[in-house]
């Protein structure tokens, strides 16, 4: 059983992967800054709202449609300036409601061609369900080479999450990372019987 999940998950986060480098659709921008992405970009809308428990604006992404094969993503793509060749922690508060498949918070380091440096879009601990406001992290090694940071929060499938205080920060070499660092396209074939974890 354990090789089985570790097999779909590893093929998951690299379809996901694959598909974060390239869209298949991009909606016009209804927040400052932001974009609506994915695959499934037309089955979500994003939006800002206030919100009495953090006391301030929200983003929100919620589905609209009933059955959704496919992801949507609130994001944002940046140069990576004062990050390159720094390891960086990505912070966000997230709440969720009625999250059929999953959700959770990414960050992608890319470098020429698109290429994927480093990844983690939180698959291996995902939102699910209905969760109140809790603050989620990733780290991640931005290279030398970096030419891109992109991150935002995805929903696979039906729900809604509501969206605050996005953070980028500097943190040690000691920090472990959360996510892929490298390409997603290996150079050997790695992890055949499945039995070595992240």
């Amino acid at each position: 059983m354990k090789k089985i999940i570790s097999k779909s998950f590893l093929t998951t986060s690299i379809i996901l992967g694959l598909t974060l480098l390239s869209f298949t659709g991009i909606k016009e921008q209804t927040i400052k800054g932001w974009l609506l992405a994915g695959s499934k970009p037309d089955s979500y809308e994003i939006g800002v709202v206030k919100n009495k428990e953090r006391g301030t604006n929200v983003a929100f992404m919620k589905s609209i449609d009933s059955e959704i094969n496919g992801f949507g993503t609130i994001m944002q793509n940046f140069e990576p300036g004062k990050f390159l060749d720094k390891k960086v922690k990505l912070t966000c508060y997230i709440k969720s409601k009625n999250i059929k498949k999953w959700a959770g918070m990414w960050l992608r380091i890319d470098g020429v061609g698109k290429k994927s440096l480093g990844f983690d879009n939180m698959q291996n601990r995902p939102i699910k369900g209905t969760t109140d406001w809790t603050k989620y992290e990733i780290i991640l090694k931005v290279p030398k080479e970096a030419t891109n940071i992109a991150y935002g929060v995805l929903t696979s499938g039906t729900g809604e999450v509501l969206i605050d205080d996005f953070k980028f920060e500097i943190v040690s070499d000691d920090h472990k990372n959360t996510g892929h660092q490298g390409s997603i396209r290996l150079t050997k074939p790695t992890n055949v019987d499945f039995e070595e974890s992240f």
